[in-house]
C-alpha cells in the first residue's frame, strides 16, 4: 500500500522532532554538573564531577546566580554542588566552564529514628523533621548521630517532608590500627593525633582488624580524653570504595 505525501510528511516531522529533542535533552544533561568542591579560589571553584573528574567552575559575579544554602562568599570545600553552564567547556586541564547557577541543598540534624529506606533526621534549623531515603550502604549511621544530608533540590511535600540523599557528612576517624584486642583498638591519624575505639556487641565489624591496617571508624560524634570512643561500624577504605562500585554498577 503506498504512503500518502502528507503522511511521509507527517513522519519526517515527528522525526526530527524527536531528534531535536534528544539532542536538547542531551544538551541539558551535558550542562549540568554535580559533585564536591575540592577548592575554592579568587572567583573560581574546583570540582570533583561525577562524570567529569576535575572540573574548574569559574564564577561570573553578574551573571551567576546562586540556590539552595550557598552564595559566592560562602562556598567552601566539601560542599556538594549542581553546576548548571551554558554548555561550553575548555579543553584544558582541568576543563573549565563559567556557571550560569550554583546550586547546593541541605538538611542538618541529627539522626532520630532508622527506617527501611533511611532515617529521620530531626533538628533542621528550616524543615525541622525530615525523612531521608538512601540507597547507599555507606556512610553508616546511627540514631543519636548528627548528620549533613545533601539532595538535589527536589523534597516530596509529604509530612514530613522527604528527600532523598546523594551525599552525606556524618562523625567518622580514619587512621592505622594498633593494639588490637577483642575490645577494642587504638587508631593513629595521618596528622599524628591517637584515639581509643571500643568494639561493643552492637558494633559493624566483621572481624577485628589487624595490626597496621587503615580503617574507618565510625562513631557519635562525641571525643573525650578520658573514655575510649565507642565504634558504630569499624571497616576498610577498600571494602567501602568496593561497596560503592558496586551500588554504581
Amino acid at each position: 500500500m503506498e504512503v500518502s505525501p502528507v503522511k511521509k510528511l507527517v513522519a519526517v516531522a515527528l522525526m526530527l522532532s524527536l531528534f531535536c529533542f534528544c539532542c536538547f535533552a542531551s544538551a541539558e544533561t551535558d550542562a549540568l554538573l554535580q559533585g564536591l568542591i575540592t577548592e575554592v579560589g579568587d572567583g573560581y571553584f574546583l570540582m570533583d564531577d561525577t562524570r567529569q573528574g576535575a572540573v574548574r567552575v569559574n564564577l561570573d559575579g553578574e551573571t551567576t546566580v546562586y540556590e539552595g544554602v550557598v552564595t559566592g562568599d560562602t562556598l567552601a570545600a566539601g560542599q556538594y554542588v549542581y553546576v548548571r553552564y551554558n554548555g561550553v567547556m575548555t579543553r584544558s586541564l582541568p576543563p573549565q566552564v563559567t556557571a550560569e547557577k550554583v546550586s547546593c541543598f541541605t538538611v542538618s540534624g541529627t539522626v532520630a529514628d532508622i527506617l527501611d529506606t533511611g532515617y529521620t533526621v530531626e533538628g533542621d534549623a528550616v524543615l525541622g523533621t525530615v525523612i531521608v531515603r538512601t540507597e547507599d550502604a555507606f556512610p553508616i549511621v546511627g540514631a543519636g548521630v548528627p548528620v549533613t544530608v545533601y539532595y538535589n533540590g527536589v523534597m516530596a511535600l509529604s509530612y514530613p517532608p522527604q528527600v532523598t540523599a546523594v551525599y552525606t557528612v556524618v562523625p567518622v576517624l580514619e587512621g592505622v590500627a594498633s593494639g588490637v584486642t577483642a575490645d577494642g583498638f587504638t587508631l593513629t591519624a595521618d596528622d599524628g593525633a591517637t584515639y581509643s575505639i571500643a568494639v561493643t556487641a552492637d558494633t559493624g565489624i566483621y572481624t577485628l582488624p589487624a595490626e597496621g591496617e587503615r580503617l574507618k571508624v565510625y562513631y557519635n560524634g562525641e571525643l573525650t580524653d578520658d573514655t575510649a570512643t565507642v565504634a558504630l561500624a569499624v571497616v576498610s577504605p577498600e571494602a567501602e570504595s568496593m561497596q560503592d562500585d558496586a551500588a554504581e554498577e
